[in-house]
């Protein structure tokens, strides 16, 4: 017999086939656990986000994430229609997009807070402009090196580009891919607004596999470590104070004062007063206005002979 024409010898019959259910509908979403990977890193995203723009804005701010969802890309254009400021990031690592989306009512908010204003009732009654978009380029960079801080341990970086309009902003992600949708509320001047940012699937799948491998890599999830040293450090509370030193009154005025008087200080008021850390003095200052808030200019730093500053932090202790 020809062995080409050789009839091969079956494979033995499985007496008990595994049979598994399959539900085509749920293919390709996103699983439990890859939501919850993804959850724990952006929840870190939001509390960075509010401890920097509550900085940046100058004003009491809280961002909490709202909610993930993955979208056909059907499903993604039309919701991305009704946006309002829209920011394509590109990521350095591999080239895919990130959108940061901010709605109407919050971007005309931040604005309002920007330009001196309490952003309390802003009328939201117009599209974004040119100079709206040169007001929040400072603000979405903002996010996106916030985005990029919290992505940074499993190496993607990010960088920020033109804003597009709400009806291109689907066009940045392959027009096969699924869309990842996150939200976050943010709380600030008495409303909230929503803050988005949606990247593709892949992209997704890829954070995931690398979030969980750093996390194998050194035995926990590097996105909520103990805090180190130095930024524990760095959330220390200090005395500060702007003063006018050496001011000599005479006690006749001092015991005449009452509510409603005022009291002649002995120094001109082409005088800087001095900013105090810890009681000691570190610049001369001048007094000015940022905002709602007052604020201090530092003029010329005040030379401090460094024995000094021993000597004073010795007593302090010694005291203590």
């Amino acid at each position: 017999m020809n062995p080409i024409y050789a009839k091969r010898p079956s494979r033995p019959a499985n007496p008990n086939p595994t049979v598994m259910p399959c539900n085509f509908r749920s293919a390709g979403r996103l699983s439990n656990e890859s939501a919850r990977t993804l959850t724990t890193l952006h929840e870190v995203v939001a509390r960075y986000l509010t401890n920097s723009l509550d900085v940046y804005l100058g004003t009491g701010l809280e961002v909490r994430l709202s909610s993930l969802e993955q979208l056909a890309m059907e499903e993604f254009k039309t919701k991305s229609m009704a946006g309002g400021y829209m920011l394509p990031c590109t990521t350095r690592a591999s080239g895919s997009a990130v959108l940061v989306e901010m709605d109407n009512p919050l971007m005309f908010t931040v604005i309002d807070l920007l330009l001196g204003g309490t952003g309390e009732k802003v009328e939201v009654i117009r599209e974004v402009t040119e100079i709206d978009e040169d007001i929040m380029e400072g603000v979405g960079s903002l996010i996106a090196q916030e985005i990029e801080r919290a992505w940074q341990p499993v190496g993607y970086s990010l960088t920020p580009g033109k804003c597009v309009k709400p009806n291109y902003a689907h066009r940045i992600f392959p027009q096969t891919e699924k869309v990842l949708r996150i939200k976050f509320d943010v709380n600030v001047a008495n409303m909230t607004g929503a803050l988005y940012v949606s990247f593709a699937a892949s992209l997704a799948g890829s954070l995931v596999r690398s979030t969980r491998a750093d996390a194998n890599g050194q035995g926990g999830s590097s996105f909520d470590p103990v805090p180190s040293l130095r930024t524990r450090m760095l959330d220390c509370k200090f005395s500060l104070s702007g003063e006018l030193p050496d001011l000599r009154v005479p006690v006749r005025q001092l015991a005449a004062i009452k509510e409603g008087s005022v009291l002649m200080l002995s120094t001109p008021v082409s005088g800087p007063a001095k900013l105090m850390l810890e009681g000691k003095n570190y610049f001369n200052a001048v007094p000015v206005r940022e905002g709602n808030n007052k604020a201090m200019q530092l003029m010329q730093r005040l030379q401090q002979r460094h024995s000094e500053v021993e000597s004073s932090e010795g007593e302090s202790y010694a005291g203590s």
